[in-house]
């Protein structure tokens, strides 16, 4: 077993509403694949007999450690979701990352 895999197990047996139907029968292995449902790239758990489910790394992690209610986003009353009142819409759209207008450039090596 890797580190990765043991973090997985864990947030699933802590942060998952039911963690016992997705470990049922032991879990041989994660995954990230395409959901076509969601049209998104998912986690997913394959069983020790084969069998497939997908599982919310961001709702498990939200139970454990939930985010502070001014950062949660919501749904509008147009049912569009949002972050600090603006549809689908989180920045200015010309970043403030490293390099980019406003970053600290590429003498930046880490966080502090």
């Amino acid at each position: 077993m890797g580190y990765e895999y043991v973090v997985l197990l864990e947030l699933l047996k802590k942060g998952h509403s039911d963690p016992e139907s997705k470990i049922k029968g032991g879990i041989h292995a994660f995954q990230v694949r395409y959901h076509p449902m969601w049209k998104s790239r998912c986690f997913f758990l394959i069983r020790a007999d084969e069998s497939v489910d997908d599982f919310s790394f961001r709702k498990c992690v939200e139970k454990i450690l939930p985010l502070p209610e001014n950062m949660k986003p919501h749904t509008n009353p147009d049912g569009g979701k949002g972050f600090h009142g603006k549809k689908g819409h989180t920045g200015g759209g010309h970043g403030g990352g490293f390099g980019g207008r406003g970053g600290r450039g590429r003498g930046h090596t880490g966080f502090h």
